[in-house]
């Protein structure tokens, strides 16, 4: 449905493309909310959008790593709870920053924060915990699954060798 709106939006005049982009500034709540699909489909139409400012002077890469503080920072909970199981939402975290690697210049990637750490540095500080958790989740799930598996092969190896009518009650 946003490409299609895009698409629409595109056919009007440049400035009024650029009005409705910068009130509300489109472009950089997006940035906020984590909506990378969105700031990738616009971008990508129009790279020149990664210029723009908002009203702090932020550009939108300013605005996701500053403002939204998300480059290489652990989801909140509520982000976090969209998927369940700690593997699953670990594989959301991570795409999540590749599509940030994705579009964001590959000079923002090398940058440092206060603590001295790039990017996916932080990433991987931050996704410790998570990435324990998910492995346990995977352990768990894989010992799960082979004691079902298990079963379902016991009951298939006495039914495939029990004769048709025969009990062993006689």
């Amino acid at each position: 449905m946003a490409e299609r709106l895009w698409a629409q939006v595109q056919i009007l005049e440049s400035a009024d493309v650029l009005k409705l982009l910068e009130e509300p500034p489109i472009l950089h709540e997006a940035a906020k909310v984590g909506n990378v699909g969105l700031i990738t489909m616009l971008t990508r139409s129009d790279p020149d959008l990664i210029w723009k400012l908002d009203s702090n002077k932020h550009y939108i890469f300013h605005t996701a790593v500053c403002i939204g503080k998300r480059i290489g920072k652990l989801a909140p909970a509520d982000r976090l709870k969209i998927v369940s199981g700690a593997a699953l939402q670990m594989q959301r975290e991570l795409l999540w920053f590749k599509e940030v690697e994705k579009v964001v210049p590959p000079s923002c990637l090398e940058i440092r924060n206060r603590q001295g750490l790039r990017p996916r540095q932080l990433f991987s500080m931050e996704h410790k915990s998570l990435l324990t958790k998910g492995e346990t989740w995977m352990k768990e799930t894989a010992n799960n699954c082979m004691i079902v598996a298990t079963s379902i092969a016991t009951v298939a190896f006495a039914a495939a060798f029990t004769l048709p009518g025969y009990t062993t009650a006689h």
